[in-house]
């Protein structure tokens, strides 16, 4: 299948489609609320056959996200401390407490309670006393045919198998009758009610596999200001004008014949043809600022329409976090630099809005310390910084007036700065975003450096300079775009990233130093260059011979 997403202008009632949205939200919640209850029945059974796995596991999941963090840190330094021998004690540990719980049968039992069929027996199901929908042509079956297909079923070796379904009426199962109880109280398109359950029950294999596992999961509930959709499936949704641009297109909406429309720029997608059938389609809202804004998900199926348009080619990646210098700095950052196979280059900008709002953080971080600097000389504080003052007075039952109004001022403070960090980080996604679906509609292998966080922390040596390179690689987050890309379903492919600036992609001379300037001069054959574009012609050239090795 193949993904269309585009940004929608909504032209109905936005009130109504408020409240199709709130009511799928409810309708979440309470499928949420029955799969809750399945995790404290596990959490219970758990516990009671390992005492001390829940706990285990959650610290070994906080020390596992602590070493991710501390490899990440330039300087290599991370408070607090991942502290690797007391995980790799924990794990042992867990490995144990997982074996003694796995054997157990009644894990076994806890892990289908959801499953387990309660209720009154339904009325068993003698014979089709109509026509099948499915099978136009099949006529209703009587009792004599009824009696030869049983008899059939029942002449093999699985007769005692018919013979033990027949004697146990078949029921419904707990979570069955807890869907059909919410399915009665729903005030949804059904389609979207659907797309919800799907939902859930994938987030419940999820979390089931983490548990099985040992380490800890819960379902996160969505909340008010989280993006939220509405789904329709093909009766559900009608294209009323398809143009060379613009798409208008209507989508059920509640219990009724309602209908909200929308707008999208869906005629620039290339990779589906004029002729293509739509299978489902989805709108998302998303909370911008004060206001809502939407975005539109129609999906085609690749085998029957686009396979004729299937990827195929090499694109190579230099990432290089620059910010000035280069010819496009007035409509970005550039993060990345690419090259295809076929001769296209481009680049990978990062709005600057992300600058400003990292600028923006820096002063208020500056304003903060300072403001404890000087709370700290004039109260001669033992607490080496803000921070453990705050877990200090936190973690104190009894606070002053004025402790309590610096507590609220610097939690003001705090609040500003994650909100700009999460914009800084929705810009970017939504950048990376764009960019990999572009370059997966025409390329099928990705090519990166292969370069890790300690490579990285050991060409970074001067201090003054650390700071900088350490706020831009921190804008610029390589592994993000890269998980980006195998979400994507792109093939990735890592050479060696040695002296891929340096060397020049036209006669292979290397560069003596490697500065800060973008534009150099070869000193072999005197080709000037762009240095990062240069480095992505050579990813390719070494992406190209090691796909050559594999496929010999």
């Amino acid at each position: 299948m193949l993904t269309l997403n585009r940004p929608a202008l909504l032209e109905s009632d936005e009130q109504r489609l408020d409240a199709e949205y709130r009511s799928t939200n409810w309708a979440h919640h309470r499928l949420l609320d029955f799969e809750q209850e399945h995790q404290r029945v596990l959490d219970a059974a758990a516990d009671e056959i390992a005492p001390g796995i829940i706990r285990a596991g959650r610290i070994v999941a906080r020390l596992a996200r602590r070493a991710k963090r501390a490899d990440r840190t330039t300087g290599g330094q991370w408070f607090p401390p991942p502290r690797s021998e007391l995980c790799t004690r924990l794990r042992v540990l867990l490995g144990e407490l997982r074996e003694q719980r796995n054997a157990d049968p009644r894990w076994k039992l806890a892990l289908g309670w959801a499953d387990e069929q309660v209720g009154e027996p339904k009325a068993p199901r003698r014979r089709r006393a109509k026509p099948s929908s499915a099978v136009k042509r099949r006529k209703a079956e009587t009792d004599d045919a009824f009696a030869k297909r049983f008899a059939l079923l029942t002449s093999d070796e699985s007769a005692e198998h018919y013979a033990a379904k027949l004697a146990t009426p078949p029921r419904d199962s707990r979570r069955d009758m807890a869907r059909k109880a919410l399915y009665q109280q729903r005030r949804i398109y059904w389609g979207t009610w659907n797309a919800l359950i799907r939902s859930v029950d994938q987030a419940r294999k999820d979390v089931l596999d983490h548990r099985k596992r040992g380490m800890p999961a819960d379902l996160r509930r969505p909340k008010f200001r989280d993006p939220s959709s509405i789904a329709a499936d093909a009766g559900g949704f009608r294209i009323v004008e398809r143009g060379a641009l613009w798409w208008t297109i209507e989508m059920r909406i509640g219990l009724g014949d309602e209908w909200a429309r929308v707008r999208a720029k869906c005629g620039n997608w290339h990779a589906i043809p004029s002729d293509a059938k739509i299978g489902t389609a989805k709108l998302t809202r998303r909370r911008d600022g004060h206001r809502w804004s939407y975005s539109l998900s129609l999906t085609v199926d690749v085998a029957k329409n686009v396979d004729a348009h299937a990827p195929r080619g090499v694109v190579s990646f230099d990432w290089g976090h620059r910010e000035h210098g280069h010819p496009s700095w007035r409509d970005g950052i550039r993060a990345f630099t690419w090259l295809g196979d076929d001769g296209a280059t481009g680049e990978v900008l990062i709005p600057i809005e992300c600058r400003q709002a990292l600028d923006e953080i820096d002063a208020m971080k500056a304003r903060v310390d300072g403001a404890f600097n000087a709370r700290k000389k004039a109260h001669d504080l033992p607490d080496v910084n803000r921070y453990t003052y705050r877990q200090r007075l936190m973690a104190s039952g009894v606070r002053t007036e004025e402790q309590t109004a610096w507590l609220r001022w610097e939690m003001r403070y705090e609040r500003r700065m994650d909100a700009r960090r999460d914009r800084v980080q929705n810009l970017r996604k939504d950048a990376y975003t764009r960019a990999v679906r572009e370059l997966r509609s025409r390329y099928a292998v990705f090519a990166f450096e292969d370069e890790d966080g300690a490579s990285i922390r050991r060409e970074q040596k001067e201090e003054q300079v650390l700071r900088r390179k350490r706020s831009n690689r921190d804008l610029a987050t390589r592994y993000e775009f890269v998980a980006l890309c195998e979400r994507y379903g792109a093939e990735l492919i890592a050479v060696p990233a040695r002296n891929t600036t340096r060397e020049c992609p036209d006669c292979g001379e290397l560069l003596k130093e490697n500065g800060p300037e973008l534009l150099v001069v070869c000193p072999g054959c005197g080709t000037a260059r762009d240095k990062d574009h240069g480095a992505a012609r050579v990813i390719l050239g070494r992406a190209k011979e090691a796909l050559a090795k594999r496929a010999a």
